[in-house]
């Protein structure tokens, strides 16, 4: 760079050069270059440094929790009308209430925990009543090998029977099996030994088997339910965990929304601040104006306006996206409705604690909720696996009453077996146990490393949920400290656009200098708007962190007053979502937004205060 420099001084000074040319190439080097110049032993390569004192310098930059920002002018435009199709204002509050009644994400999300909980009634459906009837006719004809099948000279016996049983029976909570039925019978033949003639017979009888060592006990037999009861709780969660995500990306949606509509904003004033400078050299092109100077203008013109184009569809492309994430009717297409976002970002600082967040997290989270019904569900199967390992003992008994009478006197029948005689009853044990039991065994083994799974993964999604925590505390935090960077980048580059153009503007004589000026006008204006655009990304990417801290420590449905009940549909249970005034679990602190211009000190802050175990063990959840 020195040489550089020593070569255009001579060059200033040169026999060549007339006085004039010399006088103002020198003064354009000494304005551009006369403040940078060091000399070669003076500069440092920096490859030793200590990094703490850096992190040091970061934070007393970042201004802590209160920040002086540069105001967004391109909210009114953001707001407002840029089509001239029919405006459709819309905040956060009306998309998630969309959302929630038309999303068929969400639609097809909540069906799977309403398809779950009916294995509760299948499930529990095993101890109900069950009604049967059983009913025969039965004609038969065989040849008799002696008379005294049939008596007399009959070679065949000829025998009609007709049979009809109805009762009911159940299976008790206790594992017991309890039958009462009622069995009427009609028989007549052509036996001479067949009396009474046409016989009618009644017995009714009871029954009742209970297991006493397997199978018995109604935790055992109601380990079906339960298990399907946890299915449906853990359903529920996964669905609450699908639509807080849904939400976030809808809310996510909006604000790139705003985003691209802010881009749009800041692409056509650079393309009018282009425009204007276009003008300008036209209007002295006769006078002074060099033709370089006009084609490095359009150029950068041109360029321009093929990025407003860009923009202008980047907009109706995000309106598309948000409407295809909604699937609400009232939205109509981007031909007919223009989405204006009316709602502007926050800037306000959101004080979060890491260590209360987390217990938040983990007390709201539906993934930690749900593993520990998964470790719940695990408990019951080695409970169900251990009670299996006893031997089979059911006590079977039994008690009857029958009546008979001839002619088919079918009511007498019935009466004879209450006042006729005794009941008769039976009573006897069946014992059953594979040799070496192998099968109940290696069920026991599963389920105790299942269940030692169960509890990995509990311990697993906590540390995650703490991971993620972390990181959207911090994330939170650091996007806020952006912004504050970002305004001052984009005060400085104004700044400088400002100063590059006033130099433009006062030596725009045709010269050399004045076509550099213009190339480096032309490159400041570029930097003001990628400033300007990485100043909006910081905001949004700051509301999108206070949004995910929320989704991350499980809140963001309460913090949006989303309500999930339960109802009727056509016959079967539904859920019903509704969606009230947002809540905000956090208060804010104001931050000072402040015009570009007037940001002198662009590092100057205010100082504002800031506001300042849960566990669950698995071996509890076992018992």
């Amino acid at each position: 760079m020195n040489r550089i420099l020593q070569a255009s001084f001579a060059n200033c000074f040169g026999s060549r050069t007339s006085a004039v040319k010399r006088i103002a190439l020198c003064v354009f080097f000494l304005l551009t270059f006369g403040g940078n110049v060091v000399p070669a032993s003076a500069q440092q390569t920096h490859k030793q440094f200590d990094s703490r004192e850096i992190y040091d310098q970061l934070d007393a930059q970042a201004g802590g929790t209160s920040q002086t920002l540069v105001a967004p002018w391109w909210n009114s435009h953001v707001t407002s009308s840029l089509r001239r199709q029919d405006p459709l204002p819309t905040d956060i509050h009306t998309i998630l209430y969309l959302a929630i009644h038309n999303s068929n994400t969400i639609k097809v999300a909540k069906r799977d925990p309403l398809i779950r909980q009916t294995a509760i009634i299948e499930a529990d459906s095993n101890f109900d009543w069950v009604r049967y009837l059983d009913a025969a006719w039965n004609d038969t004809s065989e040849p008799v090998s002696t008379t005294l099948v049939a008596g007399g000279t009959a070679t065949r016996l000829n025998d009609l029977t007709a049979t009809l049983s109805a009762g009911l029976r159940k299976r008790t909570r206790r594992g017991g099996q309890l039958d009462i039925a009622q069995r009427f019978g009609w028989q007549d033949n052509n036996s001479q030994f067949f009396i009474p003639a046409d016989q009618a017979t009644s017995q009714i009888t009871l029954s009742y088997t209970q297991p006493l060592l397997r199978g018995r006990g109604e935790a055992y037999n109601n380990s079906v339910v339960f298990l399907a009861q946890i299915d449906s709780e853990v359903a529920q969660h996964e669905f609450l965990a699908v639509l807080q995500d849904e939400l976030l990306e809808i809310v996510r949606a909006y604000w790139a929304l705003y985003q691209e509509r802010a881009f749009l904003a800041q692409q056509m004033r650079l393309y009018l601040n282009t425009q204007d400078i276009y003008n300008t050299l036209g209007a002295r092109q006769i006078v002074d104006t060099q033709r370089t100077q006009l084609v490095t203008a359009s150029s950068a013109l041109e360029s321009r306006r093929s990025d407003l184009i860009r923009a202008r569809t980047a907009v109706t492309n995000a309106e598309t996206r948000l409407r295809g994430m909604l699937n609400a009717p009232e939205l109509s297409n981007s031909d007919i409705l223009e989405l204006i976002p009316s709602e502007i970002p926050a800037i306000s600082y959101l004080p979060a604690d890491l260590q209360a967040e987390i217990q938040t997290a983990i007390r709201n989270r539906p993934e930690a909720l749900a593993a520990i019904q998964q470790i719940k569900a695990g408990s019951t199967r080695l409970g169900v696996a251990q009670h299996e390992l006893l031997p089979a003992l059911n006590l079977v008994t039994q008690v009857y009453a029958n009546g008979l009478q001839g002619n088919s006197r079918f009511g007498t029948a019935f009466s004879d077996q209450f006042s006729v005689g005794r009941p008769s009853y039976s009573v006897g044990v069946q014992y059953e146990l594979p040799v070496g039991n192998r099968l109940a065994k290696a069920r026991v083994c599963r389920r105790q490393h299942e269940l030692a799974q169960l509890q990995d993964q509990y311990a697993r999604a906590l540390e995650t949920i703490q991971a993620e925590v972390d990181i959207a505390v911090r994330e939170l935090q650091t996007s806020f400290q952006e912004i504050g960077a970002r305004s001052r980048a984009l005060a400085a580059a104004e700044a400088e656009a400002e100063t590059i153009q006033q130099r433009w503007m006062r030596l725009m004589d045709g010269q050399g200098s004045a076509a550099l000026n213009l190339e480096s006008l032309l490159e400041a204006q570029e930097r003001v708007t990628e400033a300007e655009r990485e100043y909006v990304t910081s905001i949004l990417t700051y509301n999108l962190a206070s949004v995910n801290l929320k989704r991350t420590n499980g809140t963001l449905l309460q913090s949006q007053n989303v309500s999930v009940t339960t109802g009727c549909e056509n016959g079967c249970e539904a859920l019903n979502l509704d969606k009230g005034q947002a809540v905000d679990s956090v208060s804010a602190v104001p931050v000072t937004v402040v015009p570009a211009h007037t940001l002198v000190d662009p590092a100057a802050s205010l100082t504002l205060p800031v506001e300042s175990s849960y566990s669950t063990s698995p071996a509890e959840l076992s018992r």
